[in-house]
């Protein structure tokens, strides 16, 4: 039972440590990058004015 407990918890500070690895402007792009297509994607939908005709 020990082992299993230390070797969860190896496994979750591996992970801490990977994603404490990541540099900070590498999420920071990521983030930017996800925010202008969804400013993108908010600018195609047509608005209401747009559908008077239908």
């Amino acid at each position: 039972m020990k082992t299993k407990k230390k070797s969860e918890y190896s496994n979750f500070e591996a992970l801490a440590n990977k994603l404490m690895a990541v540099p900070h402007r590498e999420v920071k792009a990521k983030l930017d990058a996800k925010e202008r297509a969804k400013k993108r994607k908010k600018s195609k939908v047509s608005s209401a004015s747009g559908r008077e005709g239908a």
